[in-house]
């Protein structure tokens, strides 16, 4: 029979003895590493998907102002949240409690705002060549009827652009898109073209 104290050595050094090699640490170490060569790149297309879907829901959503504007007779506005980060038309009209006082800014029924993603921003924001440095901004329509320019920049984490409304187009421009280029009013008076046949 063996002593106790035979038993106890020889457990002890069997644990310290037993480990992984380095040859076991480095495979799992490679396997790791292909496994977050594979799942990082697909993570970065996602964001950059939903950046650019929002960049392309606000660019419609500028569409539809300018829709609106030349088609109806409210007075309409783009409204931006910064707490909920969303972008969204606004109409002025009846107040719904109140039909008999006066009207009221309130969300379109017929358009759905634009819920930018997480580590998406409206960086700046201009109307007719103004910055609107508040964090709640609205731009809204002039009462005769016409509009401003409106220029938008949205930062993202993986893509951003520069979208401009023009005050005589219902297309917005991106600087994102290749050959993108608004067209510019001509004034057929001042180059002499006043009786030229278009």
């Amino acid at each position: 029979m063996r002593s106790v104290a035979s038993q106890l050595r020889t457990t002890t050094t069997g644990l310290t003895a037993r480990g992984f090699s380095l040859i076991e640490v480095i495979v799992v170490c490679v396997m790791l590493a292909l496994l977050a060569a594979t799942i990082v790149p697909r993570l970065i297309v996602v964001q950059r998907q939903r950046e650019d879907k929002a960049i392309l829901e606000v660019s419609d959503l500028l569409r539809m102002y300018a829709f609106r504007n030349t088609a109806g007779t409210q007075q309409i506005g783009l409204y931006h949240n910064p707490a909920e980060n969303q972008v969204a038309i606004w109409i002025y009209d009846l107040n719904p409690s109140n039909p008999e006082g006066p009207r009221i800014w309130q969300e379109d029924r017929l358009s759905s705002p634009v819920t930018l993603p997480d580590g998406m921003v409206i960086a700046s924001a201009t109307a007719d060549g103004l910055d609107l440095y508040e964090d709640v901004w609205t731009i809204p329509t002039h009462p005769d009827g016409s509009r401003p320019r409106i220029e938008l920049e949205l930062v993202g984490t993986e893509k951003s652009a520069l979208i401009v409304l023009e005050n005589y187009t219902s297309v917005p421009t991106r600087s994102d898109v290749p050959r993108a280029v608004a067209r510019e009013p001509i004034d057929l008076d001042s180059i002499g073209g006043t009786y030229d046949r278009w």
